[in-house]
């Protein structure tokens, strides 16, 4: 069922979504905009932060069932960040999805590591048992430094401790880094690196489940902060090769202990598409890597890289 035919519900546009809540996944806009402002980021920067209504949320869920009747399986809440919401209106909101849809099998959203660790472990108990199962977190890095200056207002212990409540509360944690953010710079991109290895080992849950880790290769669009340093020279962007050589770097300092821990680097923004099991697949991973590096043709052409 393809649901990008947007209906009648309500939407500010432009509209952004992880690529696995594509067609398959009806979008209900919760929150417009995201309350952050990360320097690489451009999909929210010219909408001003709102949270709707929770009874206009509801509206819309009805909405969809009268457009596509029993066919919703998935619902993913939009915007930048709808789990900043208050537990009790999360609640609400997926419980009326399940309610109204009954083939629905997974409420998602976007969340900011803040927003999980305000909310108490029983709070996202509630929050997993009223059927909102999947979060999506921007981990970005591992290095303290580079949190701060991307203005991510967050750090590596704090992403980690969000990992640990959602892996408690068993709700999916599907979280995503950025090769090239450290920029050219060797020692940076190291740094980057190892901690971001660091960050992913740190958020491996204590008993085996499924939990996602993927790679993103920076994109720099215009009208960003990061985009301007780029223009005057302060960011420089790190190479295909670097960026590769980067990625091969986290993999080879996660730990061979990580378990249930599924990665993937298909996005449309990276050179080399990989997917796997950490830390069962690891060696055939890097090996791959090493085979992208020496034979370019392995790789996706620069031109038809994207957001």
């Amino acid at each position: 069922m393809d649901f990008t035919e947007f209906s009648d519900l309500y939407y500010v546009e432009p509209i952004f979504r992880p690529p696995s809540e594509g067609k398959k996944s009806l979008l209900v806009t919760a929150t417009v905009g995201c309350s952050f402002r990360c320097t690489f980021c451009y999909p929210y920067r010219d909408k001003k932060f709102s949270i709707r209504k929770v009874e206009d949320i509801k509206r819309d869920i009805q909405k969809a069932r009268t457009i596509y009747g029993s066919r919703v399986e998935r619902i993913f809440l939009l915007d930048g960040n709808a789990f900043v919401m208050k537990p009790k209106d999360l609640i609400e909101i997926s419980k009326e999805s399940y309610l109204i849809h009954p083939n629905l099998q997974r409420v998602s959203a976007y969340a900011h590591a803040k927003d999980i660790i305000r909310k108490s472990d029983e709070e996202l108990a509630e929050i997993r048992k009223a059927g909102l199962n999947m979060l999506y977190l921007g981990i970005e890095t591992g290095d303290d430094t580079l949190l701060q200056k991307i203005n991510k207002r967050t750090t590596a212990a704090e992403l980690a401790q969000a990992a640990q409540k959602l892996h408690q509360a068993k709700i999916i944690l599907s979280g995503t880094i950025i090769l090239g953010l450290a920029g050219s710079d060797p020692d940076a991109s190291r740094k980057h690196a190892i901690a971001t290895a660091k960050l992913i080992n740190a958020m491996n849950p204590k008993q085996t489940q499924e939990w996602y880790i993927s790679a993103l290769t920076l994109m720099i669009p215009p009208g960003t902060p990061l985009e301007k340093d780029l223009r005057s020279g302060v960011f420089k962007p790190l190479d295909h090769t670097g960026v590769l050589r980067e990625l091969q770097q986290i993999l080879l300092h996660s730990s061979d202990d990580l378990h249930g821990c599924i990665f993937r680097s298909n996005h449309a923004s990276n050179y080399l598409a990989l997917k796997g099991i950490l830390a069962q697949d690891k060696k055939a991973l890097v090996q791959a890597i090493d085979k992208g590096i020496e034979n370019p043709r392995y790789l996706r052409p620069e031109f038809t890289r994207g957001l």
